[in-house]
C-alpha cells in the first residue's frame, strides 16, 4: 500500500500523542513526615509506568523447547529524585531504610510489614486531566536501594539527584476495567472435547 500521510493523520496520533513529561508520583511514607508528603510530588522528576511481565515456562522435547505461560513477576521499580538543600527526601528515604534495618544495631524497627506502603503513578493528558488508563497503584512497595549522590567540582549548572529503587508486591490499574485486573478475560477459551479410545 503506498504511503499516505492522510491515513496517519486520520488513524495515527489523532489526539496528539501522550507526553512522558506530564506525570505525578505519590508515595505514602511509613512514618508521619509532613515535609516528605509536601515535597516528594514535586521533586520526583522521573520514573516509569510499571512493566507487565509474565515469565514463560520452557519444556524440552526431543531437543526443542516449547513455551507455556508461566507466572506473573514484578521487576523492581525506580524513581529519580532531585535533592534540595534541606535533604528532606534523602533523609526520609534513609529513615525508611533504617526502619527496615537499622545501620548499627541491625534491627527492624518497623513492626511486621508496616514498612510496606503504596504508590500512585498518574499520567496526565495535555488538558491537565488524568489519562484514561494512565493511573496505576503500586502495592506493597519498600525501598531496596538509595543510590549514591556524586559530588564533583566540574558539575556546574546542575541540580543534584539520586535514584530510589523499590521492590513491591503487585500493581493494579486504578481506572481499569475488571478484565485488566484479571477478574475476567478478554478472550474466550474454546471448549476442548477429548475423544479417548480405550482398548481392553
Amino acid at each position: 500500500m503506498p504511503f499516505n500521510i492522510e491515513d496517519f493523520k486520520a488513524r495515527g496520533l489523532v489526539l496528539g500523542g501522550a507526553r512522558p513529561s506530564l506525570f505525578e508520583i505519590q508515595i505514602t511514607a511509613p512514618f508521619a513526615d509532613p515535609l516528605f508528603q509536601e515535597k516528594h510530588r514535586f521533586l520526583i522528576k522521573a520514573s516509569t509506568i510499571p512493566p507487565s511481565v509474565i515469565d514463560p515456562i520452557e519444556v524440552g522435547y526431543f531437543g526443542r523447547k516449547i513455551r507455556y505461560v508461566g507466572d506473573r513477576v514484578y521487576p523492581n521499580w525506580a524513581v529519580t529524585v532531585m535533592n534540595d538543600e534541606d535533604y528532606a527526601l534523602r533523609k526520609a528515604f534513609e529513615r525508611w531504610h533504617a526502619g527496615m534495618n537499622s545501620v548499627v544495631p541491625n534491627l527492624q524497627n518497623a513492626p511486621g510489614t508496616d514498612y510496606k506502603q503504596d504508590a500512585i503513578v498518574t499520567h496526565f493528558a495535555k488538558s491537565g486531566y488524568p489519562l484514561p488508563g494512565g493511573q496505576y497503584k503500586i502495592v506493597g512497595l519498600f525501598p531496596t536501594n538509595i543510590t549514591q549522590m556524586p559530588l564533583d567540582y566540574d558539575a556546574v549548572n546542575q541540580i543534584q539527584q539520586f535514584d530510589v529503587e523499590f521492590a513491591y508486591d503487585y500493581w493494579i490499574p486504578i481506572n481499569g476495567n475488571s478484565a485488566e485486573i484479571g477478574i475476567e478475560a478478554d478472550f474466550v477459551v474454546p471448549a476442548v472435547s477429548l475423544n479417548v479410545e480405550v482398548n481392553l
